[in-house]
């Protein structure tokens, strides 16, 4: 159950079902949340000052579609290419 298995925990997601999980690793490691949804991130997934292990060592971004497509590899990338219509 993440003792000395991983040093942090990165979830791309903003689905609030993973509440559970996500404070189990609060408890254990530094965790780090990415909403790509550019709305607001999901209350079960923010973390309140002092929260778990590593105090001050969690985070969390919320990505605009802008911010994703701005950081995009250029296509195409070694053999692969982006499907028609990206």
């Amino acid at each position: 159950m993440l003792t000395g298995a991983v040093d942090a925990v990165a979830l791309v997601s903003n689905d609030s079902d993973l509440k559970l999980p996500v404070e189990h690793a609060w408890r254990r490691v530094p965790v780090g949340v990415v909403n790509l949804g550019g709305g607001y991130m999901a209350g079960a997934l923010s973390m309140s000052a002092g929260t778990g292990v590593g105090t001050g060592h969690h985070w969390r971004r919320t990505l605009s579609a802008a911010d994703c497509q701005a950081h995009q590899l250029p296509d195409p990338s070694g053999l692969y290419t982006r499907p028609s219509g990206w």
